[in-house]
């Protein structure tokens, strides 16, 4: 990959850009890499603002989705048993004696 350093600001933002679109296809991941990997660049004054925006709007993604992730987490494991036939139906590997 280039380095940044290399890269205009317009490119620097596109790219940030595309990877917080591309984050709303299930890829949360994707989120976590943008504000990773922009971290260092948005600390300078130069940095340009839009590019601080998706940066952290991809930050404050994943967070939610993480939150949403442990929440079902959560309840699945807990509630499992209670559903009955229903989680039988949602679960990939069943649980052999309970």
């Amino acid at each position: 990959m280039t380095k940044l350093e290399k890269m205009s600001s317009e490119e620097q933002v596109s790219i940030s850009k595309k990877m917080f679109y591309g984050g709303f296809a299930f890829l949360p991941l994707l989120w976590l890499v943008n504000f990773m990997y922009f971290f260092k660049t948005s600390r300078k004054p130069t940095a340009p603002k839009e590019l601080k925006k998706y940066m952290y709007l991809s930050l404050a993604g994943c967070i939610v989705w993480f939150i949403i992730l442990t929440t079902w987490y959560s309840l699945f494991v807990n509630k499992r048993i209670s559903w009955g036939l229903t989680a039988d139906k949602i679960t990939v590997v069943i649980p052999k004696g309970v």
